[in-house]
Formats: C-alpha cells, structure tokens, sequence
C-alpha cells in the first residue's frame, strides 16, 4: 500500500471540522452546501454525506497554535459565504431538532454509493465530528501509535461530548453522536493491530471480499491514513468553542508524540468499550474505569492524568498553552453540558440552536 509517512514533520498536524449549515431565520438544517462552497471559493471546504452539511480543513501545521489560527480563519470565511444565503454555520455533533429524514444526501458517486448499501443505517448520520490529523514519520509507528490512543478514546469522548439532543428531544446521553454513528459498519474502536503489515493485510482482505473499496471506508475512532502520512483521532464531537478544538488537538498531538517514544500496554477492546460507553452518556460525570488496576475514578481524574501525561510532549511540541485550555473545559463542562444550560432559561431547543450558531463564531474576529 502507498503511503506518506514521513514526508511532513513529525507529529505535524491537521484539523477537520464538520459544520452544520442552518437557517438564519428558523434554525433549522439547510440543503445549502452547493451555495455556501461557491460563495466561499474555498478549497479547504469539501461535501459530505448530507447538504446540510459542511467539512472543512486546515492545512498542515507545526504548532497547534498555528492550526487553530487557521480554523477561526475558516470559520469566519465560513459565516461570511453563509450569510450571502440567509444561513448560519453551527459545530456541534448533532442538531437539536432538525429530522435526518428531512435532509438531502449529495449527489456524489461515493455518498449515494454508501446510502444505496447501508439505507437507514447511512440515512439517518446527520451528525458532526471533529477530526484530528498527526503527522507520523513510520508506518509501522502509526499503527502502534493508533492502536495506543484506542486506550484513551473514553476520555477523549468524555472531553469532546457535544450532543445531548437528538430529534427535537434531550436524549440523556452526552454524545448521542457517537451512538448514532456506531451503527454504522466498521466503526467504533478499531481492531488491535501490531505493525502496518497487518493494517494492509486487513485492508487488503476486505477490499478483496467486496466488503469494501478501501481503507477511507472503515471508519475507526482513530485509523491511520496512508495516504495523509497521518493518523486521524475521529470519535470526538464537533465541537462549538474554538478553545476546546485548541485543547482536544494539543491533547491528541501530545498523547501522538508520547506513545511513539515509549508505547503502553494495549488494554482489551470489550473494556474500553465499556468506558465509551460510560463517556457517551455521562461525559465528564462519567466514572471510568482505569484497566490498568481495574479502578473506577471520575472522568475528570482520568483526563487529568492524562494531562500530566502529555505535558512534556506539548512543552517539546509548543503547545502547552492550548493544552491548558482543557482544564478550562473540565472546569465550564462539555459542550453537551452548556447546550443543556441554554436550554434552561426558556426551555427551547430553539434557544439552544441560537447558541450554537452564535458561539461556533463568537472568538473568530
């Protein structure tokens, strides 16, 4: 399999994030992609599986500081192309209320193509994500470093938390996101893996069998991408505040850089599954187990930790400061915990759609 790791510098990064394209009147999920994209003249901006729905994409940087100028650039680019169409930008990982049978799949070859064999289960993802990209220099360092952070996932999905509403109604859970998307085949936690040669070895077998194309089609948490050289950490929400896309990033470049010097053990896919679970519907009110001594603790000891974890690696990388920025976030709660407080004051998910299209671009300039 071709691949380019290691042309870019090591542990360089990249961030995706996927926003939602509402109406500036009703606040609900618009078909406007084709409008937006051409009014921004963008080539950072891609489709995705639905209209309403926008992907954006910093390029490569070396300092996370550096990549998070360039998502507020974005960002306000974005609010910008939006409002010549009477629409909003919004980053959150589901909308309050918005029905995903309302919403237009692209017409694209590849979107139409995943619909037509995975109906209802493709149907229904109008969901949003933030995606972390990190540069690594050796393929088989990119598999070891993969199958690390799989440990860490339930924390990351505890920190990143956005979408407690689902279809117009609050679903208990922190990140429905999450829960919506782990329908979908080959997703959720990826496979134990030992060395590239079994990355290509499964890609191979798959693709072979007709299960399917290739590797951009398995939607692991966290996968390596070949053919950006990367690893690419997936399973958290998009997410509203800037700040903490700053802090998940310098997090997830830090922990990078740290399993490729000294690896962990890898813990058991059924254990962490159970503690993503946990994230998923309590978020930083989790408690999480730790698998290396099998001891419950709550979430925010766990990140924590790995906060202390990773402060070495972000001061080499220069990244400390946004790495603070996730004490922030455990001190103001997640984004699925300040949706549900601006609920509260009128107890509309209307209020709450406001907020997220007004926050997604409070600090862009």
């Amino acid at each position: 399999m071709e691949h380019a790791f290691g042309r870019s510098s090591p542990f360089s990064l990249g961030i995706e994030e996927e926003f939602q394209l509402v109406s500036a009147e009703s606040y609900e999920l618009v078909p406007r992609f084709d409008e937006v994209a051409d009014a921004a003249h963008d080539q950072r901006v891609r489709q995705e599986l639905m209209t309403s729905v926008l992907e954006a994409a910093t390029g490569v940087h070396e300092r996370v500081a550096d990549a998070v100028d360039e998502v507020r650039d974005i960002r306000a680019r974005l609010r910008d192309a939006a409002a010549e169409h009477g629409s909003l930008i919004a980053a959150a990982g589901t909308h309050p209320f918005s029905r995903w049978e309302h919403q237009e799949i692209t017409d694209s070859p590849r979107y139409q193509g995943v619909v037509e064999k995975l109906r209802w289960v493709a149907e229904r993802v109008a969901i949003f994500g933030l995606h972390v990209h990190i540069g690594m220099q050796e393929p088989d360092t990119a598999v070891r470093v993969a199958t690390g952070l799989r440990n860490w996932v339930p924390e990351l999905l505890a920190l990143s938390a956005n979408s407690p509403y689902w279809q117009g109604y609050d679903t208990g859970l922190s990140s429905t996101r999450s829960q919506v998307f782990d329908v979908m085949p080959r997703s959720g936690l990826p496979p134990r893996m030992s060395s590239f040669a079994d990355f290509e070895r499964l890609i191979a077998r798959g693709a072979r069998a007709g299960f399917f194309p290739d590797y951009t089609y398995v939607w692991w948490d966290v996968r390596p991408h070949p053919k950006l050289g990367t690893i690419e950490l997936r399973v958290c929400d998009a997410q509203t505040r800037v700040e903490n896309v700053a802090g998940i990033a310098a997090l997830a470049q830090s922990l990078a850089a740290k399993l490729a010097e000294r690896p962990v053990p890898v813990q058991p896919r059924t254990l962490i599954s159970e503690n993503k679970w946990r994230a998923a519907r309590y978020g930083l009110e989790a408690e999480l187990v730790d698998l290396r001594r099998d001891r419950p603790r709550p979430a925010r000891e766990a990140v924590r930790e790995l906060l202390v974890l990773a402060g070495p690696a972000a001061e080499s990388l220069g990244c400390t400061e946004e790495l603070g920025e996730i004490e922030r976030l455990l001190e103001r709660g997640t984004g699925a915990d300040e949706q549900r407080r601006a609920h509260e004051p009128e107890g509309s998910l209307l209020s709450v759609s406001r907020w997220l299209a007004e926050e997604t671009v409070r600090s862009v300039g």
